[in-house]
């Protein structure tokens, strides 16, 4: 059975991240980076330009950074009986210690939103649905590589990959404090592109794996929680401060990415 002890989903840095563990970890590791960065192979630093995964065994030194720029990131830690995740990676053709780009990361993105949501409950089959979500999300992976090997020459040879500059610094926009609770909707964002709502969702989902759509629903409920451990505010205010009109919306949502209520994450905060 593979475990899950630790996971993170949509992890934050404004001025960039760096990760360096010479030693490794004890756990398996599986890292969904959100924009382009820095990483060591074989002892060489190497340039990645667009989101990817990184895999890592407990005896692989992890080095991995962006510095000076936004940095988002999903990540989950994993254990099993010896020589089973090694044996799991190897029969889909996952590789260690190498960066491994794919050109859709909407069915991942929402397994490793799960997973992260999961990890917060205790519930009675908690073992079961951990390794059922893990080797999901492995398989997943796995599926992606062998699509994007057909996406690739269509994918970087076209018009979309030079807008990539553009759309990072509106992502970063995107998750800068509650800059998301003051878009409106996607059409602002397409009109600041002058291009047209589908093709603008159609561009940054292609960049980036995910709808702009649930970015934003991210960055809204990341912001509700940083004010829900640092601000004394009532549900319904910070729910308004977060660009929701009714607070059964603001709660539906919170719910699903955090895996709690506002209420009990409050709760929780205070233990």
């Amino acid at each position: 059975m593979i475990k899950i002890p630790y996971a993170g989903y949509n992890f934050f840095h404004q001025d960039g991240w760096e990760i360096d563990r010479p030693n490794g970890l004890r756990f398996y590791s599986i890292i969904r980076i959100r924009n382009p960065f820095y990483y060591e192979e074989n002892g060489k630093t190497v340039y990645v330009d667009r989101p990817a995964f990184l895999f890592y065994r407990p005896s692989d030194p992890e080095h991995f950074y962006l510095r000076g720029a936004p940095y988002t990131d999903d990540w989950i830690h994993l254990d099993a009986e010896e020589g089973e995740l090694e044996s799991l990676f190897e029969s889909v053709g996952l590789e260690f210690a190498k960066a491994l780009i794919v050109f859709d990361n909407s069915e991942s993105s929402a397994i490793m939103q799960n997973i992260a949501a999961e990890a917060r409950k205790k519930s009675a089959n908690h073992d079961h649905v951990m390794d059922s979500l893990a080797r999901l999300l492995i398989y997943k992976i796995a599926d992606a590589k062998a699509e994007s090997i057909d996406l690739k020459k269509d994918f970087t040879s076209g018009t979309i990959e030079s807008y990539r500059p553009s759309f990072n610094r509106l992502r970063g926009r995107i998750y800068q404090g509650g800059e998301a609770a003051r878009i409106e909707n996607v059409s602002v964002l397409a009109d600041e592109m002058n291009m047209s709502v589908s093709y603008f969702q159609h561009v940054y989902k292609a960049l980036f794996g995910v709808p702009v759509t649930k970015d934003l629903i991210i960055s809204r409920i990341e912001y509700a929680a940083y004010l829900l451990r640092n601000r004394n505010a009532g549900i319904a205010e910070i729910a308004t401060a977060c660009g929701y009109e009714t607070i059964e919306h603001f709660n539906r949502q919170f719910k699903k990415l955090k895996g709690c209520s506002p209420t009990d994450y409050v709760k929780e905060q205070h233990r």
